[in-house]
This record gives C-alpha cells, sequence and structure tokens, in this order.
C-alpha cells in the first residue's frame, strides 16, 4: 500500500474547533496542512441530521452571540442574542469560506488508523491511502461515545440516548422519562412538556437553574459587567442568586432540593422555561432511578411510573478508536494524560484541541488556545530555547487552572476555571514567542 507524504500538519475533525484551530494556523502563516472531515461538509455536532450532529430541532446556543462568535468574524447583526443551531452552522460555514479553510479540507474522510513513526504519524484512512504527517492535532470532540448508565433490570420499550434524539415528532402522545438534568435533558423536557401525553425528569443530583436573560442583558453580558462591582466572586453569585430567587428560579420554590454545593462549582443549567414547566405540571421531576421493570420504571423515592420512552441525556465519553490506548495514556478519570488537556506528554507532535471546557462561549477561547498552539508549533519548528523549556513544563504537573474547585463529577472532568486558564495561555503564548 503507497504511503504518501503530503502536507505537514493535519487536524482531525471539521467541527467548531477543529475550524477554529485551522483559522489560526492560516492567520499565523501555517499553510501547510490538511483538515479532514468524516462528513460532507463542515459543522460537526452543529450538523443537524447528520451521523455527526447531536442537536435537536429546537437547539439555541445557551452562551450568548457576543460570547459565543469570534472576535474577528463577528456573527451577523441581524442573529438574535441567542441564535438557533441552523443560524450557528451558517455562521461556521461562512466563516471557513472567508478564511479559506474549504480549500485544506478532504470530505468524507475517515482516519481509521493512526499509528506514530519515528518522528511523525501514519494515518490509515476509509479510501484505504495511508498518509504521513509530522504533526496531527486531533479535534474530532468530546462527544464520542454516548454514556448509558446501569440499573437493575430490563426496560422492554424504547430507550434511546440524547445523542439520537432529533426532534419532537419521537415524543408526541407518549409517557416519557428523560434521565439526566443537564442543559441537553432540561432543553428534551421543555420539548416534551408540549408534545408528550406525560414528562418526568430523572435528576441524580440538585441543579441550579440561570435564567438567559438578567435585567434585560444576556447572563453573561450580566455577570461581566457586574463583576467588577463586588470584591469576590462569591459575592457576586451571592447577590446573582438574590436576584434569581425574585425572578423565579430557585429550585426550592419548585419542589426541588437545594444544592449543597455552590452555584460555582458546576456547570449551571441555563434555561429559561424547563421551571416554568415544572411548576405547571407539564414537567415532573423524579429522582434517580432505583430499577427498571419491563414497562415501568421505579425511583429512589419509592414512586413508580409507567413509560413508553427513555430517553437518557447522560453525556459522553471520549472517543478515539483510531489510536491504540498506550499512545492515548488513559488515565483512571477517562482523560488522556495531556499537559493543559491538549499536549501529548511523550509525543511533542500530537495536540489535543477542544479537550477542556470553561464558563465561555466558543470564539474567545478557540481563537486564545489557536494563538498558543501556533507559537508552539512554529517554535517546535526551529526548537528555540523557549520550546525546549515548554516541553519540560509539559513532564510536570498542569498549572492551577481552579480544576480542583468544580465537583468531581464525570461532567465536570473537563472544567475549568476560564480567567485561570485564559491566563495561562497568555503567559504560555508569550513565553514561546519569546
Amino acid at each position: 500500500m503507497k504511503t504518501n507524504k503530503s502536507k505537514e500538519i493535519c487536524i482531525i475533525g471539521g467541527g467548531a474547533v477543529g475550524i477554529g484551530i485551522a483559522k489560526s494556523l492560516i492567520q499565523g502563516g501555517i499553510l501547510d496542512f490538511d483538515l479532514l472531515e468524516k462528513e460532507n461538509d463542515l459543522g460537526g455536532l452543529w450538523a443537524w441530521g447528520t451521523k455527526a450532529g447531536k442537536v435537536y430541532e429546537s437547539t439555541h446556543l445557551i452562551s450568548s452571540k457576543r460570547n459565543t462568535e469570534f472576535s474577528d468574524y463577528p456573527m451577523p447583526s441581524d442573529y438574535p442574542v441567542f441564535p438557533s443551531h441552523s443560524q450557528f452552522l451558517s455562521y461556521l460555514r461562512e466563516l471557513a469560506k472567508h478564511f479559506g479553510i474549504y480549500k485544506h479540507t478532504q470530505f468524507q474522510t475517515i482516519v481509521e488508523k493512526m499509528e506514530p513513526q519515528e518522528e511523525s504519524w501514519k494515518l490509515t484512512l476509509s479510501s484505504g491511502e495511508q498518509r504521513v504527517y509530522s504533526v496531527v492535532i486531533i479535534a474530532n470532540g468530546r462527544l464520542g461515545q454516548a454514556i448509558y448508565p446501569k440499573s437493575p433490570g430490563r426496560f422492554r420499550k424504547k430507550i434511546m440516548h440524547a445523542s439520537d434524539y432529533q426532534s419532537a415528532d419521537v415524543l408526541r402522545h407518549k409517557k416519557v422519562l428523560i434521565v439526566g438534568a443537564g442543559n441537553s435533558g432540561c432543553d428534551i423536557a421543555v420539548d416534551s412538556a408540549y408534545y408528550a401525553e406525560k414528562t418526568y425528569l430523572s435528576m441524580r443530583r440538585p441543579y441550579y437553574y440561570i435564567p438567559k436573560f438578567i435585567d434585560g442583558l444576556p447572563y453573561q453580558d450580566w455577570l461581566m459587567e457586574k463583576s467588577g462591582e463586588f470584591d469576590s466572586t462569591e459575592d457576586l453569585w451571592n447577590h446573582a442568586i438574590k436576584l434569581f430567587k425574585l425572578a423565579g428560579y430557585d429550585p426550592t420554590d419548585y419542589g426541588l432540593p437545594q444544592p449543597d454545593y455552590r452555584i460555582d462549582q458546576t456547570h449551571p443549567i441555563v434555561n429559561s422555561q424547563v421551571l416554568y414547566h415544572i411548576g405547571h405540571g407539564s414537567v415532573i421531576a423524579k429522582p434517580d432511578i432505583e430499577k427498571l421493570g419491563s414497562k415501568r420504571v421505579y425511583f429512589q423515592d419509592k414512586s413508580e411510573e409507567e413509560i413508553d420512552l427513555i430517553i437518557y441525556a447522560t453525556g459522553y465519553d471520549m472517543k478515539l478508536p483510531f489510536l491504540d490506548d498506550e499512545v492515548i495514556d488513559w488515565q483512571e478519570d477517562g482523560m488522556p494524560n495531556c499537559f493543559l488537556h491538549s499536549f501529548h506528554r511523550n509525543y511533542d507532535n500530537l495536540i489535543f484541541a477542544g479537550y477542556i471546557n470553561a464558563a465561555s462561549g466558543l470564539g474567545n477561547l478557540v481563537n486564545s488556545s489557536g494563538k498558543m498552539l501556533v507559537a508552539y508549533l512554529q517554535a517546535r519548528a526551529q526548537k528555540t530555547n523557549a520550546y525546549h523549556v515548554f516541553r519540560q513544563l509539559q513532564q510536570g504537573p498542569n498549572p492551577d487552572l481552579g480544576q480542583d474547585h468544580f465537583l468531581k463529577t464525570p461532567r465536570h472532568k473537563y472544567e475549568v476555571d476560564l480567567w485561570k486558564l485564559l491566563k495561562t495561555i497568555h503567559l504560555l503564548t508569550n513565553k514561546l514567542k519569546a
């Protein structure tokens, strides 16, 4: 089988992060790269109706337009504050056209195998072709493998995961149980409130809820505007919780349990409708599942309900089937052993992009990460002193990104403090350029 050496760098995955990284490479003057995408267009999880798509018909952004857009390519002025999935997909593709990313992209191409060579990577593609790249950037997303929690018993009616939920059509005239009350679970519960015969929402733990608008502003804009008025983040959030109470966003007012942790220790639920429907009885809150029957579900509060459809909105694990486990060096928490969740500790030419989460929209975070990556690749190519210092840092512990502040749950294993992350990225970018 013939092996081709075509470009220096390969980006795997043409979703929002892959597009952002490609843009950063082009802006940094690094043009010798391919972007490999398994679908027939860019967009990744935002491409509703495709195998890669993870959005549903009613999906809108939960971060505002201002906080999601790339600052060097703003969203159209006629977009609403919280654009729909189709608007955001259109924006990503227009951005890709504007920066010339399409001409670097090969569609309907799956990486079947990726193997380390002496100073490069050999990729075997779905076409049977083999290519060698000096550097590989993996940007195929965190939503690789749907997680189905294990419960005793066997449910014999329909079960699906939120990753396969496309529209409310599947809910019509059914008794629906959504398991998992994160942002996706709450969105689907709101859909179900309108179309299902009955809607139940099973929550493993108590949650905080944030309205999309506060005092006439998108919640993120309001938080940033108010942050300078308080001595600490804790004081800011205490003030916010008082406002949430007045606005009807205290979960205990709806019979839900009070969270036993601080609001800034989790990725909060941003939803202006789910509590409304709980208050009106069109969504019925339930605790965790105790066991499953053939047609019934039994809950930990000893209640039971007849159910037609269970939708598990219970998250995802990473999935990198093209890489051997020993190459990835999986940790106990299911994360690759990487510096800053990005740079492989043993291979200086293997980088993970987008495997970190902070309370921010996409654009500014990917722009900052992309600039650091460009500085790293340029320093690596020249083998500068800064590159060697950076490699030494990669072998040590991760810097304090505030990761220990968050709850120790699978949902938060990617979570870090935004400001600590940005400060670290800017510091390392400047050092790499020195």
